[in-house]
C-alpha cells in the first residue's frame, strides 16, 4: 500500500492507509494524477480520491503516474446534456441558475470538447448529479428524482414550477445528500425513525386527520417529548435529534416546503419567502413535512413531495389530498399535542382566551390553533374575535438561521447553516480537502480557509 499512499501512510486496510496518507491528487476533465504545485485542477485528498474513484484507480496512478476517469469521449458531455433535457430545462436556465456562461454549457455538452473541471463540477452540482463521478460511473444521480422535476415544470396546474424554482430543488437535493454523506463519514446518528423508516405506514384511512394525531404522538413519544410538552424549536429538533437535513431557499412564494428523497438520502427543504417569513407558519411548515418524511413510505413521497402554502393554512378538514390531510393533521397535533389543548380549554371559559393561550404556548398561528380548537373540542371562535388575540411569545430566535451573518457572502443561502459547520468538520478531518471543502461552499480556498471557524461559532 505504500507505493500507492507514500511511505509515511500506514495501516491495516486501504481506507486506513489513505488515512494517514500526505498524498494529494487532482482530477481534470479526463483523468486523476498527482498533484503538483502548479496544477489547476480540483486537489482531493488520499482519503476522498480512494472513496470516488477506487483502489485501482489510485494503483494505476502510482505506477503510470495518471488514471483516466472517463468511461468514453462521449463522457461527461452525454450524461450532463441528457440530465438537463430530462428535467425540461434549456441551457439559458441553467446558465442561470449555475452561473456558467451559456457558451461554456454547450461546450461542456459537446463530445470531445476539452472544459474546465470546475465547470464541469458547477454544471452537475446544479442539476443534482456527484460531481465527482460523472463521467466515470453510470450511477451519479437519482433518475427518479429528475423525473419529479420534469413533472413539476411540465404542470399546468398551479403546482408549476418556474426553471428557477426546479433547479433551486435539484441543488437542495444534491446539499442533501452530500450533508447525509458527510454525516456517515462524521458518524452523526440518524435517528432510526429516519434511517429505518421505522414508523412508516399506509394508515391513510377515514378520519385521515386523527391518523395524523396518531403518528404525531408516537413520534412525540420516541422523541421523549412528554404529552403536554411544547417544541421550544423545530428547526433544533429537525437538525439535532432527527438528524434531517434541512436546506433553506428562496423559492416560488406559493409553495412553503418540501420532502426530497435523493438516492437514499431524505431530507426537508423550507422556502424562506412568503408566509414562512412568520415563526409561526414556519414551525407548522416544518412539522408537515417532518410527517411526510417519517410518516410516509417511499412510494407515497414519491421522491419529491412539495406542498403549498394554501395546503398547509387550510383546516385539515378542507384538503382531499389523504397524505396531505394526514401530514396536516401530524403537524398541528406535532406542535400543539392534543392533550395539551385540552387542557388549556379547561382552564378558561372564554374560546378567545383559550386561543391565545395555545399560540403562545405551542408556537402555532390564530388560524391553525383556532381550527386545533374546534376539531378538538368543538369550542368555537368567531373569526371577527382572532385579531384581538395577542401573541407574546416570539419564536422567531429559535427558528430562524442567522444565514444573513454566514461570513462567506457568495455561499448560496442553501449551503449555508448546518450543512457548511459538517464541511469544515470534514475537512478539518481529513475526509475532504481544501479545495474540495471551498468549492462546496462556492468560495476559494483563501476565503474558506479564512472564515472555517467562524462557521463553526455560528453553529456553536
Amino acid at each position: 500500500m505504500n507505493d500507492i499512499f507514500g511511505e509515511g501512510a500506514s495501516g491495516a486496510t486501504a481506507e486506513e492507509f489513505a488515512a494517514t496518507s500526505t498524498n494529494v491528487y487532482v482530477r481534470s476533465q479526463v483523468q486523476i494524477a498527482l498533484s503538483k504545485p502548479e496544477a489547476k485542477g480540483r486537489k482531493l485528498s488520499a482519503v476522498e480520491a480512494l472513496r470516488s474513484y477506487g483502489i485501482e484507480t489510485l494503483r494505476a496512478v502510482a505506477s503510470e503516474g495518471y488514471a483516466p476517469l472517463v468511461t468514453s469521449r462521449d463522457e461527461p458531455a452525454s450524461t450532463l446534456k441528457r440530465r438537463r433535457v430530462e428535467l425540461g430545462l434549456d441551457i439559458r436556465d441553467v446558465a442561470k441558475a449555475s452561473g456558467l456562461d451559456a457558451e461554456a454549457i454547450k461546450n461542456i455538452e459537446t463530445s470531445g470538447r476539452p472544459s474546465k473541471i470546475r465547470d464541469i463540477e458547477r454544471l452537475s452540482v446544479s442539476l443534482a448529479l456527484d460531481e465527482r463521478i460523472v463521467g466515470f460511473s453510470k450511477v451519479v444521480g437519482d433518475q427518479e428524482l429528475g423525473i419529479r422535476l420534469r413533472e413539476l415544470r411540465s404542470n399546468r396546474d398551479d403546482t408549476r414550477f418556474d426553471p428557477s424554482s426546479v433547479l433551486k430543488l435539484a441543488q437542495a437535493g444534491w446539499v442533501i445528500a452530500r450533508h447525509n454523506e458527510i454525516g456517515r463519514m462524521l458518524k452523526i446518528d440518524v435517528h432510526p425513525m429516519v434511517s429505518q423508516g421505522s414508523l412508516q405506514t399506509y394508515d391513510y384511512r377515514y378520519k385521515t386527520a386523527e391518523r395524523g394525531y396518531e403518528l404525531a404522538e408516537r413520534v412525540r413519544e420516541v422523541l421523549g417529548l412528554t404529552a403536554e410538552e411544547p417544541i421550544a424549536s423545530v428547526r433544533n429538533l429537525i437538525e439535532d435529534k432527527l438528524g434531517i437535513p434541512l436546506v433553506q431557499d428562496k423559492l416560488t412564494s406559493r409553495f412553503a416546503g418540501a420532502t426530497i428523497a435523493n438516492g437514499v438520502n431524505r431530507g426537508i427543504v423550507v422556502n424562506e419567502e412568503g408566509l414562512n417569513e412568520k415563526a409561526s407558519v414556519r414551525r407548522m411548515t416544518l412539522a408537515h413535512e417532518i410527517g411526510h418524511l417519517v410518516g410516509d413510505p417511499d412510494e407515497k413521497l414519491n421522491r419529491l413531495r412539495v406542498d403549498t402554502y394554501d395546503t398547509l393554512v387550510n383546516n385539515v378538514a378542507s384538503v382531499t389530498d389523504p397524505v396531505e390531510r394526514r401530514a396536516n393533521g401530524f403537524a398541528v397535533a406535532f406542535l400543539a399535542p392534543p392533550l395539551g389543548v385540552k387542557a388549556i380549554a379547561r382552564t378558561y371559559d372564554d374560546p378567545v382566551r383559550v386561543v391565545e393561550e395555545i399560540v403562545n404556548t405551542f408556537g402555532i398561528s390564530k388560524t391553525a390553533a383556532s381550527n386545533h380548537l374546534v376539531n378538538i373540542t368543538g369550542m368555537e371562535v368567531p373569526k371577527r374575535r382572532l385579531h384581538s388575540i395577542q401573541e407574546t411569545t416570539d419564536w422567531t430566535p429559535s427558528e430562524n438561521l442567522t444565514l444573513d451573518y454566514f461570513p462567506i457572502h457568495e455561499t448560496s443561502l442553501r449551503k449555508r447553516g448546518r450543512f457548511a459547520s459538517l464541511v469544515v468538520k470534514a475537512q478539518q478531518g481529513g475526509h475532504i480537502s481544501e479545495d474540495t471543502a471551498a468549492s462546496w461552499l462556492d468560495t476559494d480556498i483563501d476565503s474558506y480557509v479564512s472564515h472555517r471557524e467562524t462557521i463553526l461559532a455560528l453553529q456553536g
